[in-house]
């Protein structure tokens, strides 16, 4: 008989594992939460999430949440066997937990980086390693009892690379796990080692080439590649850097740091086109002489 299965989520990361759940002949998905459409982009149209678009494509039932009680109203409907969390963003009361075991996806070894950006914290703390973790949910934020990890070096990789890496990886582990559920360990954490990560602000992305070292300024590009990306302040406004490296090349200008220097291949000026960093900086010198 199929695992009735209850899927939560929002994101692109998301996607995969909803997908693959999904193609298990001994799974059912009975239902997928996610919140409602909302307005996107200048023109403001209504638009679904990538867990929804999913979701509809499928051939699921979708059930749109927004706050608490919206959660619970769906677990008394359905009263799955299990639910599995993905990056839902909407807090799961103990009444919910209650009624159902709930899982949660989490891209981090915890317990550390319990919170919003696991990612993009190890990328700017210099991690070399970090992972996936599936815990039990509980009513404190990624507190829950370890029931499976995967270790992975980071290397070089940038948000948008290891958030796509995990999200396939997670897709390939998650319907055997969902499936032997009750016969995983359930580890629980050691909360004296536990740290925490909120929510980045798009002025974090600001970088400040005199005060930090080269090897900052490349681990806020990396960290950062999908939002918020990274400038730096000139009398133009805030140019954006789309491409750096550490490495030279005919086409880039060299940016000094505190120690070190990166080479920056496109930047963007407000109001003007991505372009090719040489050629931004040979028509503006004034601007950036003091900065290169």
């Amino acid at each position: 008989m199929a695992r009735e299965i209850l899927f939560a989520g929002t994101p692109d990361i998301a996607v995969p594992a909803l997908e693959s759940l999904a193609r298990d002949k001994n799974i059912e998905v009975v239902g997928v939460m996610c919140p409602p459409d909302k307005k996107v982009g200048r023109k403001q149209i209504i638009t679904p999430c990538a867990v929804k678009k999913s979701a509809s494509a499928l051939g699921l039932k979708v059930f749109h949440v927004e706050k608490k009680s919206d959660v619970v109203v769906v677990y008394e409907e359905l009263k799955p066997e299990l639910v599995v969390v993905i990056a839902l963003g909407v807090i799961f009361p103990e009444e919910a937990l209650k009624i159902s075991p709930t899982v949660n996806v989490h891209f981090s070894l915890l317990p550390k980086w319990r919170g919003a950006s696991p990612v993009q914290s190890a990328i700017l703390q210099g991690d070399k390693v970090s992972g996936i973790t599936l815990q039990k949910m509980v009513r404190e934020l990624d507190a829950g009892d370890i029931l499976w990890q995967k270790e992975e070096e980071i290397g070089e990789r940038s948000t948008r690379q290891l958030w796509h890496d995990w999200a396939e990886m997670t897709a390939n582990h998650l319907p055997a796990l969902a499936k032997d559920f009750e016969i995983l360990e359930a580890v629980p954490q050691d909360a004296s080692l536990a740290t925490k990560c909120g929510k980045f602000k798009k002025s974090d992305g600001e970088i400040h080439p005199k005060d930090e070292t080269a090897e900052m300024v490349i681990k806020k590009y990396r960290a950062f590649d999908v939002w918020p990306g990274i400038f730096v302040k000139t009398s133009l406004g805030n140019v954006k850097i789309i491409e750096c490296s550490k490495d030279k090349d005919d086409n880039s200008v060299e940016l000094k740091c505190k120690k070190g220097s990166i080479w920056l291949q496109k930047i963007q000026i407000p109001g003007k086109s991505v372009a090719i960093a040489k050629d931004v900086v040979n028509g503006n010198q004034e601007v950036f002489r003091n900065l290169l």
